[in-house]
């Protein structure tokens, strides 16, 4: 019998549909046991959010910060394969899971192991995955599959979608025309044929091709634009603001609260007025960028490490 650990964080639910429907072609079949393993923080992170907590958690999301977690409940440390689930907070994964990966616990699990990564984000997620791949490579395990479901909606509608999402724990239309946020009930239930793509190679034991049978069948799609734009965000604007907030003190700190508030102004103006004048200059210079978004779209959507 082989054994399959599922590692994940789910604050608001829809990664746990993620991951039951991904692990349906194991559940169903008598030659494996499924083993599920929630990162649970000390402190929970509410859902829906509050807006002055969500941006509160700006700074330690960007900085790697961990928080306290409990100890994973899983019986022994011996799996045939592990998966990482995960979503992304602001270009890096969700701290909970961040947290796992710089535990003790994870050191035990991940090496030699092969591991899959399972994301369910709303479009930006490369700058998280390239951090997720070298803890793996640290840890000593393996990343062998990389499968992304992602909210499918339009860039500036997608905000206003998750935004409402986030802030009233609704997946419902906001004002009855906007589309259901997150992702797709169709697209959650693909997982189980990512999870059956999965358990052929495992049984083959033809790991090595895994990604590429993944990527046939769609298992990630990459945006050039807003990979190159996560990027430079990331190093040239993310990383700034996160040291001058933490500057006043860390998440909690009543000192950092105006640093914070600035920041809350900040963000949906970058969102809806820089970030549109970025993507005009991209779809410019594009033409003469061929050769590197080719590159980066192999790249990102393998598993292997620059």
């Amino acid at each position: 019998m082989k054994k399959i650990l599922i590692v994940y964080y789910s604050q608001s639910g829809q990664l746990t549909q993620i991951v039951k429907n991904f692990a349906k072609p194991f559940e169903q079949n008598e030659n494996y046991k499924v083993s599920y393993a929630s990162i649970e923080p000390v402190q929970e992170y509410p859902f829906p959010w509050t807006g002055y907590k969500f941006f509160d958690t700006f700074a330690e999301s960007v900085d790697k910060i961990p928080c306290a977690i409990k100890p994973l409940n899983i019986a022994d440390n011996d799996y045939d394969i592990i998966v990482l689930a995960y979503t992304v907070w602001y270009m890096m994964p969700s701290i909970p899971v961040n947290s796992f990966l710089l535990s003790e616990q994870a050191k035990q699990l991940f090496k030699g192991k092969p591991v899959i990564t399972l994301l369910g984000v709303r479009n930006m997620w490369v700058v998280a995955q390239e951090y997720v791949k070298s803890k793996i490579n640290e840890l000593g395990g393996k990343l062998v599959g990389n499968i992304v479901l992602r909210d499918r909606a339009e860039n500036l509608t997608g905000i206003i979608t998750i935004s409402y999402f986030l802030f009233s724990g609704k997946k419902d239309r906001f004002l009855g025309f906007f589309p259901k946020p997150g992702i797709s009930e169709k697209d959650i239930c693909t997982a189980e044929k990512f999870g059956e793509i999965v358990k052929e190679n495992l049984e083959n034991e033809n790991l090595e091709s895994l990604q590429e049978e993944l990527l046939q069948e769609k298992a990630v799609k990459i945006n050039p634009y807003l990979a190159t734009t996560e990027q430079m965000a990331f190093k040239r604007v993310f990383t700034k603001w996160s040291k001058f907030i933490r500057g006043k003190g860390e998440a909690g700190n009543p000192a950092r609260k105006i640093r914070v508030r600035i920041f809350a102004f900040y963000f949906p103006f970058a969102i809806l007025v820089i970030a549109p004048i970025e993507y005009i200059f991209f779809i410019i210079f594009a033409p003469f960028r061929l050769k590197k978004i080719r590159k980066d779209i192999q790249y990102f959507s393998g598993v292997k490490l620059k």
